[in-house]
C-alpha cells in the first residue's frame, strides 16, 4: 500500500511541480508590460529586480490552485487510461485509499497557499505598488485614487466614488479628533484648491457632518453644509502610499473590521450607519476571498481527481482545457461577487464561498458514482 501512496504522490508532485513554473510564468507574462513601463522611466536595475521578485508571491494566489487542479486531472487521467485504477481496485484497493496521497497534498498546499494569501501576496502587493510611486516626483493630488480607501492623511480617512476632471464625487471623511472621537463627512462633490508640497487643500461641497457624543453627554451633532475646507498633510508613514484592499494582510483585515463594527455602535445617522456597514461588507468580503483562494486547494483536489478518472483521457490538453475551464468559472464568480462587496443586503461575503461549496458537493458524489461502477 505504501509503495502505492508513494507512487500516486511522486506522480502529482513531479506534475504540480511542472504545472506551478508553466502557470507561473504565464501569468507572470501578463506582468511584462509594467516592468518595461517602468525601464522606460528610467527605473534602476534594483528596484526592477526586487519589482521582479515581489511579483511571485501574488501570483502564486492563482498558480498553486491552477496546478494542483490540472496535476489530479492529468496524473488520474493517465492512471485510468492506462488501466492502472482498474488493477488497483481490482486488487481490492478503495478510492479512499487511491485518494489518500492527492489529499495529503492538497492539505500541505492549503497551509502553503494560506500563508501566501494571508500575509506574502498582500505585503507583495503592497510592495509593488510602492515600487511602482517611487518613479519620479509625486504630488499629494495623484495620490487621490478613487475607489480605495485612503488612510495616509493624518487624521483623516477618506474615500472618493469617482474622478471627474479635477472634480470628485461622494467624498466621504473620516477625521479623529483629539479625544478619540470620528468626525464623519459627506459631499456630493469636492476640488483641490490648492496642492502644494505634502499638502492639500480640499474644498467640500453640499454635504452633512456628524459627530458623536461626547463622553457623558448623549445628543451628537449633526449639520449640513454648502462649502467645507479640509487642509490634509501627507503623512510620511508607509512612503505616503495608499493601501487598497488587496494590501491588507488577513490580520489587518480582522482589525479593520473590529474597527469599522466599533464605529457602527457610535453611529446614529442613516447615512453614517449605511456607509459603516457598506465598509464591513467590503472587509469582510476580503477577508473570505482569502480563506476561498485557500480552501479551494482543497476542493479542486477532491473534485479534480475523480473528474480525472471519469474523463478516462491521459492527453496534456484535455486536462489542461478541463483545469482552464473550472478555474476560470471559478474566479469568474469570485470577480462578480467582488463588484457586488458593496451590496450588504446580498452577504457577499458568504455569496464567496459558493463555487467551492459546489465542488466540495461534487467532488465526493463523482467518487460515489466511481464506487457504484
Amino acid at each position: 500500500m505504501k509503495i502505492i501512496q508513494r507512487y500516486i504522490g511522486g506522480q502529482l508532485l513531479k506534475t504540480f511541480s511542472i504545472s506551478l513554473g508553466v502557470f507561473t510564468f504565464i501569468l507572470f507574462m501578463g506582468n511584462v508590460i509594467r516592468i518595461l513601463d517602468m525601464l522606460e522611466r528610467g527605473v534602476a536595475g534594483g528596484l526592477l529586480l526586487r519589482l521582479f521578485l515581489s511579483f511571485i508571491p501574488y501570483l502564486l494566489v492563482f498558480s498553486i490552485p491552477m496546478s494542483i487542479l490540472t496535476s489530479c486531472l492529468l496524473v488520474f487521467g493517465r492512471l485510468s487510461a492506462d488501466n492502472e485504477i482498474t488493477a488497483m481496485r481490482a486488487c481490492g484497493i478503495s478510492y479512499r485509499k487511491i485518494f489518500q496521497s492527492g489529499v495529503l497534498l492538497a492539505l500541505a498546499l492549503a497551509a502553503v497557499s494560506w500563508v501566501v494569501n494571508a500575509s506574502l501576496a498582500p505585503r507583495a502587493h503592497y510592495a509593488i505598488r510602492k515600487l511602482r510611486n517611487q518613479v519620479g516626483a509625486q504630488s499629494p493630488a495623484a495620490l487621490l485614487e478613487p475607489g480605495v480607501f485612503i488612510d495616509y492623511f493624518k487624521p483623516y480617512q477618506f474615500y472618493i466614488g469617482s474622478k471627474v476632471g479635477s472634480l470628485f464625487k461622494d467624498v466621504i471623511i473620516y477625521e479623529k479628533l483629539p479625544d478619540g472621537r470620528d468626525r464623519f463627512l459627506k459631499a456630493s462633490h469636492g476640488e483641490i484648491v490648492s496642492d502644494e508640497a505634502r499638502r492639500i487643500v480640499f474644498k467640500l461641497f453640499d454635504g452633512t457632518m456628524e459627530e458623536p457624543p461626547k463622553e457623558g453627554e448623549s445628543a451628537s451633532v449633526s449639520a449640513t453644509f454648502k462649502t467645507y475646507i479640509v487642509k490634509m498633510g501627507l503623512d510620511e508613514e508607509d512612503g505616503g502610499v495608499p493601501k487598497k484592499m488587496a494590501d491588507y494582510t488577513f490580520a489587518e483585515l480582522i482589525a479593520k473590521t473590529r474597527q469599522w463594527r466599533a464605529r457602527l455602535a457610535t453611529a446614529r445617522s442613516p447615512i453614517y450607519r449605511r456607509d459603516t456597514l457598506r465598509r464591513i461588507s467590503i472587509t469582510l468580503t476580503e477577508a473570505s476571498e482569502r480563506l476561498v483562494y485557500t480552501f479551494c486547494v482543497i476542493a479542486f483536489v477532491m473534485v479534480g481527481m475523480p473528474l480525472g478518472i471519469v474523463a478516462h483521457r491521459g492527453e496534456t490538453s484535455v486536462g489542461a482545457a478541463i483545469s482552464l475551464a473550472l478555474v476560470g468559472l471559478n474566479y469568474a464568480f469570485i470577480i462578480c461577487v467582488e463588484a457586488l462587496q458593496e451590496r450588504v443586503w446580498l452577504y457577499p461575503f458568504v455569496l464567496i464561498w459558493l463555487p467551492n461549496a459546489a465542488f466540495a458537493v461534487l467532488g465526493p458524489w463523482l467518487t460515489w458514482r466511481l464506487d457504484r461502477r
